[in-house]
């Protein structure tokens, strides 16, 4: 039988949980996302040879997303603001600095 768990208004995930990673994602402002993704860039190259997209990734399971495609067939609008987050931070690395 599979347990219901009333913060996510539906079947436990156990490990697979992302709650709370969903609520500090929905409550955190773009620009502090952004700069958050930055810095997690700037981390992953200092530690290796690691692409943008790989320190996306890490930056949102180090936040507690477990599934990123559970979470965005389950709320769309939360990955697009995580799409767009991950947009702007590549436009910033790409981006001529004056």
């Amino acid at each position: 039988m599979v347990q219901y768990c009333v913060m996510v208004k539906g079947p436990c995930r156990g490990r697979m949980c992302d709650f709370w990673a969903r609520i500090k994602i929905r409550k955190s402002s773009m620009n502090k996302l952004v700069d958050d993704l930055l810095k997690s860039i700037a981390t992953c190259s200092e530690d290796g040879v690691m692409g943008i997209e790989q320190a996306f990734h890490e930056y949102w399971n180090q936040l507690g997303v477990r599934d990123r495609a559970i979470l965005c067939k389950e709320e769309p609008e939360l990955c697009m603001k995580m799409q767009f987050a991950e947009e702007q931070a590549a436009a910033r690395l790409v981006a001529p600095k004056h």
